[in-house]
């Protein structure tokens, strides 16, 4: 079934421009995306035209790398000016930090180049905090910084584990970080090695929860001994990480009350697991991109979890290979990463795929928007509504796109970021 919102959007659109202003920090879009769902049942959702999404001094946002809702404004990271020459190649720091408020507009923007970290390349974490949000560094360290409601630095910073030297052969030091916040403090999965790094090096995987000062609430569990790319989901006092271990997926559930992680291999054929949150009482799922086979579709996978871990799935199924979310997405799903939060009574992604609009058309590049239930059985059959648009004149995206949800009360706003660009559109679900 096909549904057309542009009488929604068009109001939606009315709104976002008359809250832009016109001013710097904006601008009108020069023509209309083109939109259309695919629905089973239940709300449907409606999206405006792009707005751009400038600095303050005119100039384009650039590579933005990440976002997070902060109370009633939207803090955007981005690259840097600031740049150090590795290997022939400018490597820039991923430290403009710029505030919009809750309709996208832009407020303020600061680049704090290195003065975050000296020479830090890497990516960061963002976690909303009581004040205003922290940052941890995502690789290659765990420097924890403060910030308030405007993106202004408070104080100094912390390493949440020692940080070791360059030359040291005797210490481990941290790699890599996932992290998600839950109630007084954040989960923080990190992995470890001895320096120097070869293609032999194995690193431990440790799993804590900080206060948003930096002070341990549990000891650091050790939860691997062989582990790449830990990503962390908490909900309502139950944590769960992902990671990769020999080439397969791991999970450790540990649920609100257990003395320990459940530790557990997924089916994802290889394909790195997000963990995430279903629910704000603790339910949790895993997501992963999935390849196409003979036997399935591919794309955007996922499926529920119960409290011990294990994939919730039909009583004739053991396998994952046909959980796909993205079946109705009409493409192929373009971007490895993926972008989900919990929503009223379900769960929200978003993404872009390659792909005809419509029958018949040229392929290019279609983004979209899926929300998701999260009731009993499995996620695959969960109630699904899926919003197909393209960007105004049927535009492609840029060569790395970012999306990301920004989620109030009322209404969204959906960032899609490049290296030359960021847009904002105003998206809500109708009743």
């Amino acid at each position: 079934m096909r549904v057309f919102f542009f009488s929604l959007a068009a109001v939606l659109l009315a709104s976002v421009l008359s809250a832009c202003g016109g001013g710097s920090g904006s601008s009108s879009p020069s023509s209309t995306i083109t939109a259309g769902s695919t629905t089973a049942g239940g709300a449907a959702i409606a999206i405006s035209d792009p707005v751009a999404v400038n600095l303050p001094t005119g100039g384009a946002l650039q590579a933005m790398s990440d976002a997070l809702v902060v109370g009633d404004f939207i803090v955007v990271r981005s690259r840097s000016d600031a740049f150090v020459t590795l290997n022939g190649r400018q490597a820039y720091a991923l430290t403009r930090l710029s505030v919009l408020d809750k309709q996208g507009k832009m407020l303020s923007s600061t680049d704090y180049g290195f003065s975050l970290a000296a020479g830090y390349t890497g990516e960061w974490l963002m976690l909303a905090s009581p004040d205003g949000f922290v940052m941890v560094q995502a690789t290659s360290g765990t420097r924890l910084l403060h910030f308030d409601t405007q993106a202004r630095l408070q104080g100094g910073a912390t390493d949440l584990y020692p940080a070791v030297g360059p030359t040291s052969t005797t210490e481990l030091a941290a790699a890599e970080n996932g992290g998600a916040v839950d109630g007084n403090g954040f989960w923080l999965a990190t992995t470890f090695s001895l320096l120097p790094v070869t293609d032999k090096t194995q690193y431990t995987l440790k799993l804590c929860k900080f206060d948003f000062n930096g002070r341990q609430l549990t000891p650091p569990f050790a939860i691997s001994l062989s582990a790449l790319h830990p990503r962390v989901a908490a909900a309502a006092g139950t944590v769960l990480a992902g990671w990769l271990e020999g080439g397969g997926a791991m999970l450790a559930m540990w649920p609100k009350g257990a003395g320990a992680p459940t530790i557990r291999s997924l089916g994802t054929g290889g394909a790195a697991p997000y963990p995430v949150a279903l629910d704000a009482a603790g339910k949790m799922g895993v997501l992963w991109n999935g390849k196409a086979t003979t036997t399935s579709s591919g794309g955007v996978m996922g499926v529920a979890l119960d409290t011990s871990g294990a994939a919730v799935l039909p009583a004739d199924r053991t396998d994952l290979t046909q959980e796909s979310l993205s079946s109705h997405w009409n493409g192929n799903v373009r971007s490895a990463d993926i972008d989900a939060h919990v929503i009223a009574g379900g769960l929200a992604i978003a993404g872009s795929v390659i792909g005809s609009f419509n029958a018949g058309e040229p392929v290019g590049d279609v983004l979209v928007l899926a929300d998701y239930g999260t009731g009993a059985g499995t996620l695959s059959a969960q109630q699904q509504k899926v919003l197909r648009f393209t960007l105004p004149g049927r535009a492609a995206l840029g060569p790395t796109p970012i999306l990301r949800q920004m989620l109030f009360g009322d209404h969204a706003v959906l960032l899609l970021g490049d290296d030359t660009r960021l847009q904002a559109f105003y998206t809500a679900r109708k009743p």
